[in-house]
């Protein structure tokens, strides 16, 4: 049986007329930086996908049997795998949201609502035990950490079909059309890691550094959660409700009304919630962002003049920078990622808080750093 929400959707499109062609579908089709879910859908008939309550009873009964060990592991060489599949893709390596639109298309024919991947909830979870290793149920915040993320994009699709019904015409499927291949420079993905954020703060949870970290490994649009939320959601009212896509695109009239939604349709329960066993996890993974190899790091004649001048006491914080980086770079706490204005390879790093480097692989694990300085210098905002 239907529930309220599957028969708001069903009502409001059934009165819309058929979609524009405007924009044309080949935009941005030749682009492989992102993908979509459902222009290319990765399951198969060998994946299986349980709903969220039978995932929990069968952890519960094998609890109950064998405390303290785990159910579920991943393989040692996953980790890589999947923190470089996270850099290049952001969260949908862990877990992504179907729309009731696309109730017949894959992945999944026949179900929508937020699917977590079994990998996906064992990397957190593991993350999250790592970065604080006195907490308990780590799996608990595991599965909420995604579902924060995964639940603002099942708002924000109730919220486009709220604006759909008052303009009487398809902004849906339009908008994908223009982000086709460009799925990560979606302002959307900085306001789902920005609920995220929001609630990984809360003293109840208290994973706020953990978290930060985390996303801010992702690529463009998903580490800009932490830019100011009406820039955020005026931009993402211009995208929806215009079509407009750009970096100065904004719709200040319509921003409050974002995240408006009337609490009726925020239950939990309206959500449908599934998790997948992949027959083959690598093929949800790829492509993934691999990090080259760290054996040496030189410093440029720029970085050795600002470390003997404004820059002095960052010394000791590099020092332990290079170490990291040396012993592993794929830390969460460095947020080593690409960054292309410079350049194919390189590279920006986390210092401290305030202050980052940029360096330049050069090939078979040899490195030079040849910028130091704050945030904003180096233009991370």
């Amino acid at each position: 049986m239907a529930n309220a929400v599957e028969k708001l959707f069903d009502s409001v499109l059934a009165k819309l007329p058929p979609e524009s062609t405007e924009i044309n579908d080949e935009s941005n089709a030749d682009s492989d930086r992102s993908r979509d879910i459902i222009d290319e859908p990765l399951d198969s008939e060998s994946d299986e996908v349980h709903t969220l309550d039978f995932h929990d009873s069968v952890y519960e009964a094998h609890d109950a049997l064998h405390s303290g060990r785990s159910l579920w592991e991943l393989p040692p060489e996953a980790d890589g795998i999947i923190e470089g599949g996270i850099r290049r893709s952001g969260f949908d390596v862990l877990a992504f949201f179907k729309s009731r639109r696309h109730l017949a298309a894959r992945p999944f024919p026949g179900r929508w609502g937020i699917f977590y991947l079994r990998h996906g909830l064992l990397y957190v979870e593991a993350q999250i035990a790592r970065a604080h290793p006195g907490f308990g149920r780590p799996r608990d915040l595991a599965r909420q950490f995604l579902r924060m993320h995964e639940h603002f994009h099942y708002q924000a699709d109730l919220q486009t079909l709220m604006f759909e019904a008052v303009k009487g015409r398809q902004l849906h499927q339009p908008l994908r059309r223009a982000f086709r291949g460009l799925r990560d420079e979606f302002v959307e993905e900085a306001l789902a890691n920005r609920q995220v954020w929001t609630w990984a703060q809360k003293p109840s949870v208290g994973i706020d550094d953990f978290a930060y970290d985390f996303m801010k490994l992702q690529p463009n649009a998903y580490a800009r959660f932490d830019e100011p939320g009406m820039e955020l959601t005026a931009e993402w009212a211009a995208n929806v409700v215009d079509t407009s896509v750009g970096p100065d695109v904004r719709r200040y009239d319509l921003a409050q009304w974002v995240e408006a939604l009337p609490q009726y349709y925020l239950r939990p329960s309206l959500c449908p919630e599934y998790v997948v066993y992949p027959a083959e996890s690598s093929l949800w993974l790829s492509p993934a962002l691999v990090l080259p190899k760290v054996t040496n790091i030189a410093e440029g004649r720029e970085v050795t003049k600002r470390l003997k001048s404004k820059f002095a006491h960052l010394e000791k914080a590099w020092r332990k920078t290079k170490q990291k980086l040396l012993e592993a770079p794929q830390l969460h706490g460095l947020n080593l990622k690409p960054w292309p204005k410079d350049g194919p390879d390189s590279y920006s790093v986390k210092v401290d808080e305030s202050n980052r480097a940029h360096l330049r692989h050069e090939g078979n694990g040899r490195w030079t750093a040849y910028i130091i300085g704050t945030h904003k210098e180096l233009e991370h905002g």
